[in-house]
C-alpha cells in the first residue's frame, strides 16, 4: 500500500451522500431495536422469555428473618385518658402505663424502664393501632429507646387476637447500634407462666418476641 489517501470516485470508496445514507439506515435500526426493547420491559418479556402476569406473582428476593430478642413487658392497670375519649385521630379510651419487665436475646440482654406506656388506638375505620414508647437498659448501662407501633387483628373472644408491629430502636453507636441500621418485626402474645414477672393483680405483663428482617 502506498499510503496515500483513498480520493472520492476511486474503487473502494463512497461519495458523502453514500456515507450519508448508510449512517441514517444505521440510526434507523438502532432506533427499532431499541423500541423493541422498550415494548419487552413494558410487556414484562424478558430476554429469556418470562413474564410476570401470565404465570402470577413470583418472589424475585426472598425476605428471611432471625428472632432476636424476647421482651417482656410489665404494664401496670390502664388509666383513661380522660371524660372524653375521642381524639383527632380516633378513639382513645385508656392507654397501659410500662413499670418494668426485661429483654434478652443472643447478644443482648437487659431491663425494661420504667416511665413509658402503650397508647392504643381505635381508628374512624374500625382498626386498632398499638402505639408504645419506652427505654430499654442493657446490662452493661446503655440506654435503647424503643417505638413499637402496628395493627392488633382481634381473635375469636378466647385470646388476645394476632398483633403486627414494626419497632424502630435507637441505641448510640458502640456494641447495639446494629438495632439502628435494621428493619425489625415483632408479635405481641401472652407471656408463658415461666417467664412471667408481673406482680400482684395490678401487674400485667406481655411477651414481645423482635424479629430482625433480612
Amino acid at each position: 500500500m502506498s499510503g496515500e489517501p483513498m480520493k472520492a470516485g476511486q474503487p473502494g470508496t463512497r461519495s458523502s451522500a453514500e456515507h450519508g445514507n448508510a449512517l441514517t439506515l444505521q440510526r434507523r435500526e438502532l432506533f427499532k431495536m431499541g423500541v423493541a426493547g422498550l415494548g419487552m420491559a413494558a410487556t414484562g418479556i424478558g430476554f429469556a422469555g418470562e413474564t410476570s402476569r401470565d404465570g402470577g406473582l413470583r418472589n424475585y428476593d426472598p425476605i428471611r428473618t432471625e428472632l432476636v430478642m424476647n421482651l417482656v413487658v410489665t404494664c401496670s392497670t390502664p388509666e383513661t385518658m380522660g371524660p372524653n375519649n375521642n381524639s383527632k385521630d380516633g378513639v382513645r379510651e385508656d392507654f397501659w402505663p410500662i413499670v418494668g419487665g426485661y429483654f434478652e436475646g443472643p447478644s443482648i440482654k437487659g431491663d425494661v424502664m420504667p416511665g413509658g406506656a402503650d397508647y392504643p388506638l381505635v381508628r374512624p375505620d374500625g382498626v386498632v393501632v398499638i402505639d408504645a414508647f419506652y427505654r430499654l437498659r442493657t446490662h452493661d448501662g446503655t440506654n435503647i429507646l424503643i417505638h413499637n407501633k402496628g395493627l392488633a387483628y382481634p381473635g375469636d373472644g378466647s385470646g388476645w387476637g394476632t398483633y403486627r408491629l414494626v419497632p424502630v430502636f435507637t441505641a448510640p453507636q458502640g456494641p447495639y447500634d446494629w438495632l439502628n441500621k435494621s428493619v425489625f418485626l415483632s408479635t405481641l402474645v401472652e407471656t408463658p407462666a415461666p417467664m412471667a414477672v408481673a406482680k400482684g393483680p395490678d401487674e400485667n405483663d406481655r411477651l414481645i418476641q423482635v424479629h430482625r428482617v433480612f
